[in-house]
């Protein structure tokens, strides 16, 4: 594996976490003894008996759907999916979680299999826009890039999100063929939501920001999102036939559910849920034909899929809202709603059908648990890999309670601000969300459109960390073993308060002095020039009509 050198200097000035560490020198934890120079190599164990060949790699990844969207997942009401049968036909995972509950960040630990605050990928508006000069940094070692150095082809398609260009409007320096994927054929460079509105609620001239890419060239703009789903099955299926006799990893990554909510016209009408059920099926509907391929082809049992979420539903007070289950909270807050995620893993003649596991798991472990799977060696980073393999998760037929899997901490953020922690069945909050207590934006219908640019620009600024999130003095203490939808905070007198804190004092310390001060990648200048426009001034074509 080759290396890719990070900064190794301290954290200066970084406000990771408010909360004083007096009487803590005696933990023993020197910043220089343990980061300063130093690159960690993992070595690899000896595989389970039942991943002797390395697998293909699929990632069904979702936008915006949330823990509660399916029936495996308890909805009452929306239609039975590709990712419904994924859970019949392998296992569902109860405690998933992603460190960052909004788009960007959240992708980028997925890939790297790091905390976004290490990679440079946070920032004041929390996501990259179509201006941004910055990007997922060259220097981080991606899924993609980790397999290829074992073999594999690579592949993606759908959203990407994670800068586009650097030095002017075609450059793409930051585009997936960058960071190790062979083949890229449609994706959205951005994102697709309310400037690709086709009603009422359009907003006037913004079009320019709803494209498509095919590798590092505009083919629509704005997007078609009727073809839109059906473009990104025919790349897969295209990929998965021309290297069914290599080993591949293809990224598959939904636009749905981010608003703006869409579904072809075959889907349009038909959920009982409306259209955010509609959104649901046509995206399950494209699940289902890809593993359908993968059984045709004679792979499936070679093949090892995931399906996910990247962060939990909006909830704005809205008829279209998607569901976080029994959870508090949604999208852009680290209440349980906003951080566990959905996620379901397949693998036939492996994965043992209609299983579960309760293990507490990150998006930070697919790196690990990948290149595990593929017998390859971990990327050399420093400080190393956040996450941890969760091979033994898909082997075992056995189920394991949440606490089998919860002895290590999980650290959640807003933009690069430490705002929560679990570690065992215990979650504490140091910030907690405004929005209306449960991570409502808004209430009423009126609220959920955007028709102008004053009201967008509104929006965005309230999703800057210091106007969503307060600070919590004392902070917020939650078992959630008994109190999953985190409503009853412990008593901050009582000896189980005290005892936990001082645990978390001591995981949140132990991982802040690991931090180092990384330049923000989203604070870089937006600048005008970068924005992609495939037919100046008026930025609207459509290269196959």
């Amino acid at each position: 594996m080759r290396e890719k050198k990070v900064a190794t200097h301290c954290p200066v000035g970084r406000t990771v976490l408010l909360i004083t560490f007096a009487g803590l020198a005696g933990i023993g934890i020197g910043c220089l003894a343990m980061w300063s120079g130093i690159h960690f190599f993992h070595n690899r164990t000896s595989p389970s008996r039942a991943t002797t060949s390395s697998p293909n790699f699929v990632i069904f990844l979702a936008d915006d759907v949330g823990y509660g969207d399916f029936q495996v997942y308890g909805h009452p009401t929306q239609e039975w999916t590709g990712v419904d049968r994924m859970a019949k036909e392998g296992k569902r995972f109860t405690h998933f979680y992603t460190p960052v509950s909004v788009c960007t960040p959240s992708r980028t630990a997925i890939l790297t299999g790091r905390y976004p605050v290490r990679t440079g990928v946070y920032g004041e508006d929390r996501v990259f826009i179509p201006a941004s000069s910055g990007g997922l940094p060259r220097r981080e070692v991606t899924i993609a890039e980790a397999l290829k150095e074992e073999g594999y082809v690579t592949g993606m398609t759908g959203k990407w999100h994670l800068g586009i260009n650097k030095f002017n409007s075609t450059d793409g320096y930051h585009l997936p063929m960058h960071h190790g994927f062979d083949s890229v054929k449609t994706i959205l460079p951005f994102t697709q939501n309310w400037f690709c509105r086709q009603h009422e609620s359009y907003i006037p001239g913004m079009s320019d920001s709803c494209f498509l890419y095919e590798n590092d060239k505009i083919i629509e703009q704005p997007i078609n999102l009727g073809s839109l789903t059906s473009k990104i099955l025919k790349n897969t299926i295209n990929f998965i036939t021309t290297h069914k006799d290599d080993r591949f990893f293809y990224l598959v990554s939904f636009p749905q559910t981010h608003e703006d909510l869409f579904a072809n016209p075959y889907f349009s009408g038909k959920s009982k849920r409306g259209p955010y059920g509609d959104s649901i099926n046509e995206m399950g509907w494209s699940i289902n034909e890809v593993l359908d391929h993968l059984v045709k082809l004679g792979i499936d049992s070679k093949t090892f899929a995931l399906f996910l979420s990247d962060h939990g539903a909006v909830r704005r007070g809205c008829g279209e809202d998607g569901s976080n289950g029994p959870f508090r909270g949604g999208k852009l807050t680290t209440w349980e709603g906003g951080v566990r995620v959905p996620a379901v893993a397949w693998w036939p003649g492996v994965i043992e059908p209609n299983s579960v596991s309760n293990a507490v798991l990150s998006t930070l472990d697919i790196l690990p648990t990948f290149t595990k799977l593929a017998h390859s060696e971990m990327p050399i980073t420093s400080p190393p890999i956040d996450g941890e393999s969760f091979e033994d998760q898909i082997v075992v037929k056995e189920t394991v309670t949440a606490s089998d899997g919860s002895d290590r901490p999980l650290f959640f953020y807003c933009s690069d601000l430490m705002t929560a922690v679990r570690f065992r069945n215990y979650k504490i909050h140091y910030y907690t969300s405004n929005r209306s207590g449960d991570g409502l934006v808004n209430e009423g219908h009126a609220s959920c459109f955007f028709n102008t640019p004053e009201r967008l620009h509104e929006y965005a600024i309230q999703q800057r960390c210091e106007h969503n999130f307060v600070k919590q003095d004392p902070p917020l203490m939650f078992n959630l073993e008994s109190d999953i939808e985190e409503h009853i905070f412990l008593d901050p007198e009582s000896q189980q308060y005290q005892k936990m804190l001082t645990e978390f004092t001591k995981q949140a310390h132990i991982h802040t002095m690991s931090i180092e001060d990384v330049e923000s990648e989203i604070d870089k200048p937006i600048l005008s020039r970068l924005k992609p426009c495939c037919d100046p001034p008026l930025c609207m074509c459509n290269y196959e009509e």
